[in-house]
């Protein structure tokens, strides 16, 4: 009996065929991997060996509207006064029905602001909240503008008591988003009071950054972080500062770490409460540790911050929504939060609620209306107003969208170290904070890291005192080293 036909045997030797083509196919597919993994690690090999150069920037931009012209370089005295008829328009707007839909049942901040408690906060708005009262706080210190490249700054000034027998050193102080110079009030009177326990006491200088509150928006495309740096810079020089103290959490400590990368010779030091700026080495190592035994990359206790990646990343997708609006279209949301005080509001809000614990997306009222809340409805109020009476939201917005573009340096600056002293406040309930190990990386002369057991990303107004002291800590180390450099130049002259 035959067991297989011509048709068979030509059959079989197809399939031979095709299991050899597949072989073949499959070692190609085996080298082609082999050379893409040789390529990507000689690829990171080379990025964690090679610091690129500082970024190109126009050291003479213009931002205002229209052809340049010469500023106007005096310091010019400003008082905050609203308009009455101004203050009315809000209170007419905050008297309109709302139109709430009704919250989902027992899900609190989890689809973020609810309408029970917007209405809460809105009748105490409408009825209790006195604008020109909380004014009169605002205006306790003072208040200056001057013109830089083409564009009105706003910034506040409060100066320790005269012949305080205290080093004094100037201190810039830069708010983020959505915040504004309203968070530093509580924390102006703790740093520039003598304390006998610091050698320092700072004057300070507290700018709303250009396009925030009373500070003008540019009117041309491109002022990114490292653009806002540099007017800073120039701010603090045409005060009569040429070496100064720099303190930022949110976009301020983003800014302020580009001023440490580009301009290091204006600092003394560099203060941060929310370390993001990583380098290629930092990356790598935080991929690395979510395979590596715990301890091998940071500390154990900073794990839980970290790993597993998939909850990070899941967390940081879930808060960070907002940005990737604000990040692409700006001016489409800006319109709809220009427009309607409650919508300008309820979106604030909730910022404040998850970035002072992300617990709050589980609590009631998402924690807002709480007797254990750290920041006063009446502060959280005072900085919705500031953003209301300038309307200055959509071009605060903006700077998302600038530092994203491509045009932008923001993302390789991350990537070249610094050298000026520094000092990192690590508070629990910030999004990401990276571990001193980590932060190192950026930061080569880390000179104080603390970590604290509450505070959250608004700690000058959650906790005030505590980033005070870290504060002035950090710039009394700083000034200690200053006194012993000092010291050894002067015994080796002679």
């Amino acid at each position: 009996m035959l067991w297989f036909t011509p048709h068979t045997c030509n059959t079989k030797k197809t399939m031979l065929a095709t299991v050899k083509g597949t072989r073949e196919i499959m070692g190609f597919v085996r080298r082609l991997l082999v050379v893409l993994v040789v390529v990507l690690v000689w690829y990171w090999v080379v990025r964690l060996n090679t610091t690129p150069p500082l970024p190109n920037l126009d050291p003479d931009p213009h931002w205002g509207p229209g052809p340049r012209r010469p500023d106007d370089t005096k310091i010019r005295p400003f008082k905050i006064d609203i308009p009455v008829k101004d203050v009315d328009d809000l209170k007419t707007r905050l008297s309109l029905p709302p139109r709430f839909a009704p919250p989902l049942e027992g899900v609190n901040f989890n689809y973020g602001m609810d309408s029970t408690t917007m209405a809460v906060i809105l009748q105490y708005w409408k009825d209790s909240y006195d604008w020109k009262n909380r004014e009169k706080k605002l205006n306790a210190f003072k208040h200056y503008k001057t013109r830089i490249e083409g564009l009105n700054i706003h910034f506040m000034r409060a100066s320790p008591p005269a012949n305080s027998g205290k080093t004094v050193r100037p201190l810039l102080l830069l708010h983020g988003w959505p915040g504004s110079f309203v968070e530093f009030l509580e924390i102006l009177p703790l740093l520039t009071t003598p304390r006998p326990d610091s050698e320092v006491v700072f004057d300070v200088v507290c700018p709303s950054l250009p396009g925030y509150g009373f500070s003008e928006a540019a009117a041309k495309p491109g002022m990114h972080s490292l653009a806002i740096a540099q007017t800073m810079t120039k701010l603090m020089k045409r005060l009569g500062f040429e070496k100064y103290y720099v303190q930022g959490g949110d976009w301020g400590s983003i800014i302020t770490v580009d001023m440490a990368t580009v301009f290091p010779d204006n600092l003394y030091g560099l203060h941060v409460n929310m370390m993001s700026s990583m380098t290629v080495g930092a990356q790598a190592k935080i991929i690395l540790g979510a395979i590596l035994p715990s301890g091998e990359i940071m500390d154990p206790k900073h794990e839980e911050n970290w790993y597993p990646l998939s909850n990070f990343f899941k967390t940081f997708l879930r808060e960070t929504g907002y940005l990737h609006l604000q990040a692409t279209k700006p001016d489409t949301l800006g319109i709809a939060l220009n427009s309607s005080p409650v919508g300008l509001a309820a979106y604030i809000l909730e910022k404040f609620s998850s970035a002072t614990s992300l617990e709050n997306i589980n609590a009631k009222n998402g924690g807002l209306l709480g007797v254990n809340f750290p920041i006063s409805l009446d502060s959280m109020l005072d900085n919705i107003c500031v953003y209301w009476f300038t309307g200055s939201m959509t071009t605060a917005m903006r700077l998302y969208a600038e530092v994203f573009s491509q045009a932008s340096p923001t993302f390789t600056l991350t990537h070249i170290p610094t050298s000026v002293p520094a000092g990192v406040a690590k508070f629990p309930n910030e999004l990401m904070v990276l571990p001193k190990n980590l932060a190192s990386s950026k930061l080569k002369n880390l000179i104080t890291y603390t970590s604290y057991g509450t505070g959250g990303h608004f700690a000058a107004m959650e906790v005030p005192k505590l980033l005070s002291d870290d504060i002035l800590n950090f710039a009394n180390a700083v000034e200690r080293q200053l006194k012993d450099k000092n010291l050894k130049t002067k015994t080796t002259e002679l």
